[in-house]
């Protein structure tokens, strides 16, 4: 896990801007660092940087290099997290067949070892023990494609010298992020927003239509973009193709999970459950693997508690660190149930941690800087709170439940989808006796699950209106712009089935949770893995039939089984999601003082209407979706004044 960042500029890299990207990404890579430069004849030059490993001090330092070398049109920088080969030949930027390739890499391409003795066979040789070089290895046999033979999350930025080509790629769901922006004359990309921000071509101006679908819906309409009119993200699962002497990209599709998926060949009923077990062990087993040791989150949840169950099995009588955070008000805590995965398992090492409202005040700032972009409600402060307590304990390595919601169909959309699927195929005895099961262990207000679903068969400007009288978001926006709402678009984020629901749900959602999880970790220097979204399980789990993702009431139906053996039945089969909240409304109230200044004295963007945002902040809000919104407004307000978005 690595922050990596690089230049292409045909006037010639300014080396300082490299240096400045790489102090920004610290954070991501604090064990090693490393630069290269490519010159106009491709001759390559490695330099160290201030926390570049001893073993490497003889190289040159970037900082007594020329300020800009004129003969220099490309960059590169690697901010290294180590975690497979600790030693010196994990180093990057990497070469490879006497410098014809050259890598910086952010990520666990987690079947290396397989992947090496195939390439063993095929003649290759290698040096050192990690991932990084099976990548170039695997490149150099073949091309482009090798990213079809890897299991894992990454962001590779590979530079081709003979072919003069700089190859980008991001992993099939994004797991890893990988931004670019482009100028006249220059190219940029990083793993991190901020670390663009911070060169002297890129302005922190908004794109505009995508701020004002934030704030209306709390996402944009595309998927591949954010809220910097500059800078966008290489789309997961495509690669792009940089040629460095005239600045062109060719940006192409290598991996679309709809069409696998149509495609998929399921076993017969009767291996279902078993063949689900067998890839969900071995998706575990392949994300164990590390020279440091491994953790886990634990929220008291099925996917998290699953997960911690099986690989704490695995680690051959270590102790398996978890960490939860919980909380004094009942309502939301899960704690008890994380205290009865750890009881149930012989070696398990539980951590706690209580977020509150004073330690959200102190570290809102810091998470907005690392988080690059607004987020949605207080629950990634949590999330916070957890990834800083295992660096406390000196964890590099979490396991994380991510993805099961969205491919199991674990949210209440999924489950109204479900009922109304029932109907459509005049299954009317099981739709009445499933949404009695449902009401009884999953949602007490099924209804609203239901009406939630339907939401989606209405007509565009239908669900525009109810959102707007349901929720706050366009009460937002000013009466002197109301009228460019009428120009953005709804984020398609809702199916009309429980597949395409499935599909919609990692293409949107999953992206916001994945750059939590990635930019909180990283904040803390850990490396995050998710399991569940190795794209075998994935494909299994979306091809499945509805039934064995909701049966009896019970919501991911087959992974309850799975966890059935190996944890207290109270966790398995316990009644009503949760899911990762936060006491939005209590922490409201105990905020009031620094809201009360916060809201008085901030800066509002002419389009945001600050009455009404007063008016809220004074205002005794029940609604969880309505606290929500507040609480993103006020995030929102922050990254204004933290990253200085201009609005035009």
């Amino acid at each position: 896990m690595c922050g990596i960042a690089g230049i292409v500029n045909l006037e010639g890299v300014n080396t300082l801007e490299l240096h400045k990207m790489s102090a920004v990404l610290q954070h991501r890579g604090p064990d090693d660092e490393g630069f290269l430069l490519l010159d106009a004849k491709n001759k390559i030059q490695y330099l160290n940087g201030n926390d570049t490993i001893a073993q490497l001090s003889g190289l040159s330092p970037i900082q007594d290099t020329a300020y800009k070398i004129q003969d220099t049109k490309l960059g590169l920088l690697h901010r290294r997290l180590s975690i497979l080969d600790l030693s010196p030949a994990g180093h990057q930027p990497m070469g490879y067949a006497d410098g014809k390739y050259q890598l910086v890499f952010n990520g666990e391409i987690y079947n290396y070892k397989e992947l090496k003795v195939e390439l063993k066979t095929l003649g290759y040789s290698f040096t050192s023990d990690s991932d990084t070089e099976v990548i170039l290895a695997a490149y150099q046999q073949w091309g482009k494609a090798c990213v079809n033979k890897f299991i894992g999350m990454w962001a590779i930025a590979l530079l081709d010298v003979e072919k003069q080509q700089l190859f980008l790629s991001r992993d099939r769901f994004g797991i890893k992020p990988l931004y670019y922006t482009s100028a006249q004359n220059k190219f940029a990309f990083a793993s991190e927003i901020k670390a663009l921000l911070s060169l002297d071509f890129i302005e922190p101006e908004a794109n505009m239509n995508s701020v004002f679908e934030y704030v209306c819906f709390g996402a944009t309409a595309d998927p591949s973009s954010n809220l910097f009119k500059q800078i966008k993200p290489l789309a997961p699962g495509h690669n792009m193709v940089l040629n460095l002497n005239t600045l062109s990209t060719e940006i192409s599709c290598y991996y679309n999970l709809e069409k696998n998926i149509e495609a998929y060949n399921l076993p017969s009923d009767g291996a279902i459950q078993k063949t689900f077990e067998e890839i969900l062990d071995n998706s575990i087993n392949i994300h164990l693997r590390a020279d440091v040791p491994v953790g886990s989150t634990l929220s008291g949840g099925l996917d998290s508690s699953t997960l911690v169950a099986m690989a704490s099995r695995k680690m051959q009588g270590n102790t398996f660190k978890t960490f939860t955070a919980a909380y004094h008000e009942k309502d939301i805590d899960e704690s008890d149930f994380a205290r009865k995965v750890i009881e149930s398992q012989q070696n398990i090492d539980g951590h706690f941690t209580y977020p509150n409202a004073n330690t959200y005040w102190q570290d809102i700032d810091k998470l907005i800087w690392h988080q690059d972009l607004p987020i949605n409600s207080t629950s990634m402060f949590a999330q916070w709170e957890v990834m800083k307590l295992a660096k406390q304990q000196n964890i590099k390595v979490l396991l994380d439940g991510q993805g099961a919601d969205e491919i199991l169909g674990g949210y209440y959309n999924f489950a109204g989808l479900y009922l109304i699927e029932k109907l459509k195929h005049g299954n009317i005895p099981s739709f009445f006796t499933e949404k009695k099961e449902l009401k009884n262990k999953f949602a007490p207000n099924i209804n609203n699950a239901l009406g939630r679903a339907a939401y989606y068969y209405l007509p565009e400007f239908v669900q525009r209106n109810i959102r707007a009288k349901k929720r706050l978001g366009m009460g937002f926006i000013t009466a002197d712009y109301q009228q460019k709402l009428n120009n953005i678009d709804v984020p398609a984020r809702g199916g009309r089935t429980f597949k395409e629901q499935s599909l919609l749900s990692t293409q949107f959602g999953l992206q916001d949770l994945l750059r939590y999880e990635d930019r909180n970790s990283m904040a803390f220097s850990i490396e995050s893995r998710v399991p569940f979204l190795d794209h075998h399980l994935v494909e299994f789990s979306i091809a499945l039939n509805n039934d064995w993702k909701i049966k009896n009431g019970w919501t991911k139906y087959i992974l309850r089984k799975t966890a059935e053996p190996l944890l207290d039945r109270e966790v398995v089969w316990r009644k009503y999601k949760m899911g990762f909240l936060t006491p939005q409304k209590l922490w409201k109230l105990q905020s009031k003082k620094e809201l009360d200044t916060f809201v008085n004295e901030v800066n509002m963007p002419a389009f945001l209407d600050k009455n009404y945002l007063l008016k809220l902040n004074n205002a005794d809000i029940n609604d969880s979706s309505h606290l929500s919104e507040f609480w993103k407004m006020v995030s929102f307000l922050k990254w204004t004044q933290i990253f200085k978005v201009r609005f035009n």
